[in-house]
């Protein structure tokens, strides 16, 4: 898949190749005229100006076009950067080839310079397009070679460089073809290993980067949420004692006391809350021990009967199972009054709250349902996140910390148990909870959810 870095990557190649072509130029036209004057050696001048001249229009054409794909959007500037850099390596490796050709042939020692073309491919390119540009370019060389030494194109001898022909000696181009063969190709074997394993390593430190800048910026807005909140709390008791103060009323006193008192156990509620969700998300492990879920639901049950309105009917048809189940009991009973008191604050006078209970395949569910408000379709993904209040929720209570829920889903998950979630606004709202049931010193049953 297209991504700005690997787009980026094609266009800095490209003006890789381009900043070396400005030296190859260069170096073309001291190289001839050096050989020339100095060496005094027979060279073909006027075809390696030409070719120096072509190379410098090429390299100009190639620096406007990559200025200019930069301004493109991704999917055009990736694919057009990477079909320049295509196209300057097989030109840079043709006019190579047409260099040699008119300045010695395979007895010009600059004949290694193919092999720095096949370093920058390895870097800059997949492995299987590296192999294929090396192949092209030993190819080049190849054809070369046999057409000099065939007689089809003329061969241009340095005279005054070798003692006798190379180019004309089976034994030399043989054993030197395959030298440079075998070289090429373990050049780019090593060099594309190196760099594969440099772009993944870049790749996941981009990820992690980018994870680490989300993870801040969730962390930011986490403090955030919580001074917001907890400074609500504190404000509004403190205005309602001072209102308290200033009271001459006794009975008004008590009502604003009274008011303090329960304002007072929502915010020690949602720091309790908050510290249990970051306990057990620092240290990830539970207190686990045998017990009873069926004790600890019908205790569940009974606890929240007490605080539960007269006129909301809670039924439970609970399993008869007997096992033990091993896991940490505090923390499966708070899922359980957590999920059941919901059921009861969101539902409707005369309302009723089902709770079913079935073990069957290793798995020991339990289902809470109620005919209350419902969740909006569109929410009910974000529901078990952190602060996460509904939208029809906050209509009805203000004061709720948002880390029930976050919390329930940690600890169902701690112990490799599901939530299932089935809402219909208006309608109610259908909670299952299930828990694979592990016994310590037996296999541990696998359960594979869907």
């Amino acid at each position: 898949m297209e991504s700005t870095t690997d787009s980026n990557r094609f266009i800095d190649g490209g003006m890789w190749f381009i900043r070396l072509r400005w030296i190859a130029i260069a170096g073309i036209c001291l190289a001839t005229k050096f050989s020339d004057v100095i060496l005094k050696v027979s060279i073909q001048e006027i075809p390696l100006y030409v070719l120096a001249g072509s190379l410098l229009v090429f390299n100009i054409i190639s620096l406007i076009g990559l200025r200019r794909i930069r301004q493109v959007t991704l999917p055009v500037r990736f694919l057009t950067a990477k079909t320049i850099l295509y196209f300057q390596i097989i030109t840079d490796l043709i006019v190579l080839t047409c260099l040699l050709h008119y300045s010695g042939g395979v007895e010009n020692p600059f004949i290694i310079y193919y092999i720095f073309h096949m370093i920058i491919s390895s870097i800059l390119l997949s492995p299987r397009e590296c192999f294929l540009i090396t192949s092209f370019a030993l190819c080049l060389i190849g054809a070369l070679a046999f057409l000099e030494y065939q007689g089809i194109i003329p061969h241009y001898t340095l005279e005054g460089f070798y003692d006798h022909s190379f180019y004309q000696n089976k034994s030399y181009l043989i054993g030197t073809g395959f030298i440079f063969i075998t070289t090429s190709y373990m050049v780019v074997y090593m060099t594309s290993s190196v760099s594969s394993r440099l772009r993944k390593q870049e790749e996941a430190y981009r990820l992690a980067n980018i994870e680490l800048q989300n993870k801040d910026v969730i962390k930011n807005e986490y403090v955030l949420r919580l001074t917001h909140d907890i400074k609500g709390h504190i404000a509004a008791i403190q205005n309602i004692l001072r209102a308290a103060m200033v009271s001459k009323s006794d009975e008004d006193r008590n009502d604003f006391l009274t008011q303090a008192h329960k304002r007072s156990r929502r915010l020690m509620n949602f720091v309790k809350d908050l510290l249990r969700l970051t306990s057990l998300r620092l240290q990830h492990k539970l207190d686990m021990t045998e017990f009873s879920i069926k004790d600890s639901l019908m205790h569940v049950i009974q606890e929240v009967k007490t605080n539960c309105p007269g006129n909301i009917e809670i039924n439970s048809n609970i399993d008869t199972m007997e096992e033990k189940f091993h896991g940490d009991q505090l923390s499966i009973e708070e899922v359980l009054n957590n999920l059941i008191s919901n059921a009861i604050k969101y539902s409707p006078e005369g309302g009723t709250i089902y709770i079913n209970t079935v073990k069957e395949k290793g798995v020991y569910s339990i289902e809470i349902l109620d005919n209350g408000i419902g969740i909006p379709r569109k929410e009910q993904k974000l529901i078990f996140s952190e602060f996460y209040r509904a939208s029809n929720v906050k209509k009805i209570e203000k004061g709720s910390s948002g880390f029930g829920l976050s919390l329930v889903k940690q600890i169902v998950e701690m112990h490799t148990g599901k939530l299932i979630l089935e809402s219909e606004e208006g309608k109610g709202t259908r909670v299952t909870i299930k828990l694979p049931f592990n016994q310590p010193g037996k296999k541990k049953t696998t359960i594979k959810w869907i």
